[in-house]
């Protein structure tokens, strides 16, 4: 686990514990997999770093699954589409 810390999407710090997950064609983004409070049982979610915003999360136990779920989302929408969403933000430390 790396410690990341990213101004989230309401322009707070904060600082996530988890991992980088590179993805193929998206190299110029950071995803970051950690925890995330998930109907008050826990979970997990991923990140995009720059922006803070929250691209997929699901439920404790299904972490290993993280990664396919983030591949599929970034498939139904584009990259153009997630560009826009994200906007251009300076990249966080």
């Amino acid at each position: 686990m790396e410690k990341f810390l990213i101004q989230n999407e309401f322009g707070q710090p904060q600082e996530l514990l988890g991992e980088e997950i590179v993805v193929p064609g998206y190299e110029e983004l950071q995803f970051i997999l950690h925890a995330w409070l998930y109907d008050k049982r826990g979970g997990w979610a991923i990140t995009e770093r720059s922006s803070g915003k929250r691209i997929t999360s699901g439920p404790q136990g299904t972490e290993e699954r993280a990664r396919e779920q983030l591949e599929r989302q970034l498939g139904l929408h584009g990259k153009e589409a997630l560009l826009r969403v994200l906007g251009k933000g300076p990249l966080s430390s």
